[in-house]
């Protein structure tokens, strides 16, 4: 069992950074390539050919980045006996970019793990060119718009005879008695609220009188 162990241990080891992976991607498109790695590691970086000096096109500690075109994803081993992964990502694919590339993970306690891979870039799929609908040429146009108004015009006449029905009621209403409206003017309102005004004072002193009188007839039966 203890041979076993080591065994795969040993494999795993000389396998980390001697794979070499193709992947293939179209012009103008994007392209994802994983890196696996039986070590995990602290810095994750993606490299032109080797991690040379000027050769690294995107490093970083975290989880994830982007620079630029590139954007690199760790994915660390759920278990002693899994796999770490580095996805990286490169979006709109030049010719320039085939050519050999390394995907790298520096660690502490392990040496430097690092795999090879190649990125291959083909030309661009012509069925990738959307196919719009043909849409009727102008000259069909005129056609089918002068055919519309002897189509409608049974509307048009019925539409036309709608108001000779409606004759007869103007006709009446035209025949209709009006009585005339008289309207006051602002001197004529005035007059009429005095006269009204005088006819009730009038009318007060009238009754204030009579009373008057009434009483003092009444006085003098008593006092003779």
């Amino acid at each position: 069992m203890n041979a076993h162990l080591i065994f795969f241990f040993l494999s795993s080891l000389l396998q980390d950074g001697l794979t070499e992976s193709v992947f293939t991607g179209p012009e103008g498109g994007s392209i994802t390539v994983s890196c696996s790695f039986f070590f995990p590691g602290r810095t994750r970086r993606f490299c032109r050919k080797s991690c040379g000096d000027g050769d690294v096109l995107i490093e970083t500690e975290d989880v994830s980045a982007q620079r630029g075109r590139y954007s690199i994803e760790y994915e660390k081993a759920s278990d002693l006996l899994s796999n770490s992964f580095v996805h990286v990502t490169i979006k709109q694919l030049r010719k320039s970019d085939s050519g050999k590339y390394t995907c790298g993970l520096k660690r502490t306690l392990h040496p430097e793990g690092n795999e090879r891979i190649e990125i291959i870039v083909t030309d661009a799929s012509p069925s990738s060119t959307p196919n719009w609908p043909v849409e009727p040429s102008p000259t069909s146009l005129p056609a089918a718009t002068a055919t519309a108004p002897t189509s409608s015009s049974p509307e048009t006449s019925e539409q036309s005879s709608a108001p000779t029905s409606s004759s007869p009621e103007t006709s009446e209403q035209s025949s209709a008695p009006q009585v005339p409206q008289v309207q006051m003017t602002t001197g004529e309102k005035i007059v009429a609220h005095l006269l009204n005004v005088s006819f009730i004072f009038i009318l007060i002193i009238t009754l204030s009188v009579t009373v008057m009188a009434f009483c003092r007839i009444r006085t003098s039966k008593h006092t003779g």
